[in-house]
């Protein structure tokens, strides 16, 4: 009797969860651009069955509806964010650091990044299409976030510091990230004589005390902000992380703007 009793709640179970299913991946289906607010009525047995019908010939529906509904939950919680973060704005301390653009730009993106990392990489290039569809209204400010996991990331960021000793960051940030991943400790010297620096000097500066304190005042920064991946962006106060696609920091512009009237 126990043993029948078990293998009942089993099934009972089992059918609710498949129930469950249908409920969640109907209402995807049904209405993908739509996260209902209240929870969907329970679909009729037909189409409960045709949707476990296409769970078993598609798997790879079942994978594509729960994405979709997690990526519009991440976009949500991302925004709600936004919406405080415009009440309370995140302030960096951008003394110092490498700018790029008018100083009284109305937008200032700070990058916090690695130059050895895939991600920060290819962020660049939505990068560069700010600053070239924002012209005179936005400046870049680039603070290093070398991570422990890459291992000319460090070195990397103090040459590049070096660099802008002799006014030349910027084409040196370029060459790194062109580089990226196959950096090598040689790397550094052969990118300054192609950019004609001094290279007794650019020596020098990279294992300066210096150099080393402005790495070090960064990775402060980064943690106080709570920031450890990277590429992380805090535009006007707002914090955008990973490499996202130029539409979400359009977006957080129109929000911004909005706010300024």
């Amino acid at each position: 009797m126990g043993k029948i009793g078990n293998i009942e709640r089993l099934n009972i179970r089992q059918s609710m969860h498949r129930r469950s299913i249908a409920v969640l991946l109907a209402g995807l289906l049904v209405a993908p651009g739509a996260i209902a607010a209240e929870p969907a009525a329970v679909p009729p047995a037909d189409l409960e069955k045709q949707v476990l019908e296409i769970i078993q010939r598609h798997p790879e529906v079942v994978y594509n509806a729960l994405r979709a509904y997690q990526s519009q939950a991440v976009r949500a919680q991302r925004r709600a964010e936004w919406q405080r973060q415009l009440e309370n704005p995140v302030k960096v301390d951008l003394q110092g650091a490498p700018t790029l653009g008018p100083a009284d730009a109305a937008l200032t993106l700070v990058e916090f990044s690695d130059f050895q990392c895939p991600y920060c990489s290819r962020a660049q290039s939505t990068v560069k299409a700010l600053l070239e569809k924002y012209k005179g209204r936005i400046r870049l400010v680039y603070l290093h976030l070398p991570l422990p996991v890459h291992s000319q990331a460090k070195a990397a960021a103090l040459a590049a510091f070096a660099a802008g000793e002799q006014g030349k960051f910027f084409a040196y940030h370029d060459r790194l990230f062109a580089l990226g991943e196959q950096l090598v400790p040689e790397s550094f010297e052969q990118i300054a004589r192609e950019l004609n620096l001094d290279v007794a000097r650019f020596n020098r500066d990279r294992e300066s005390p210096q150099a080393l304190a402005r790495l070090e005042a960064d990775l402060a920064q980064a943690r106080r902000l709570e920031l450890d991946a990277t590429p992380s962006f805090v535009l006007n106060g707002i914090v955008l992380k990973g490499a996202l696609p130029i539409e979400e920091f359009e977006e957080a512009i129109k929000l911004l703007q909005s706010k300024s009237g």
